[in-house]
């Protein structure tokens, strides 16, 4: 716990390297003082087909952030705000966006946990 998880499209990824990608993310994660860096996971999903404003061509990457509740929503803002701008920097993309949600420390269950 956090995952991070960026969709995109096939052709955005191919813009960049897929490890810089995934690495900048952590690397907002890390610098947002949130959370411990061994437990930041992040994920890649590239989507070869999408519909975006109506257009098929429309590139895209927009991050689900899962994390452990207990964040202000400040700084939930201040995390989701940061990675956009990072990404920003690193893709020539129009869709750009972020989304956290919280899980609920009483209904989460980890394998370690058993």
């Amino acid at each position: 716990m956090p995952h991070f998880i960026i969709h995109t499209s096939a052709n955005t990824i191919r813009q960049d390297d897929e490890q810089a990608i995934l690495q900048s993310v952590h690397d907002q994660a890390v610098s947002s003082g949130l959370f411990d860096e061994n437990d930041i996971k992040v994920r890649l999903v590239p989507f070869e087909k999408s519909l975006v404003a109506g257009k098929t061509d429309n590139d895209f990457v927009h991050v689900f952030a899962y994390i452990m509740g207990g964040r202000s929503t400040a700084q939930k803002s201040k995390l989701s705000e940061a990675i956009v701008k990072k990404l920003d920097e690193l893709f020539n993309v129009e869709n750009i966006a972020m989304n956290v949600y919280d899980f609920e420390p009483e209904t989460y269950f980890h394998r370690k946990m058993i």
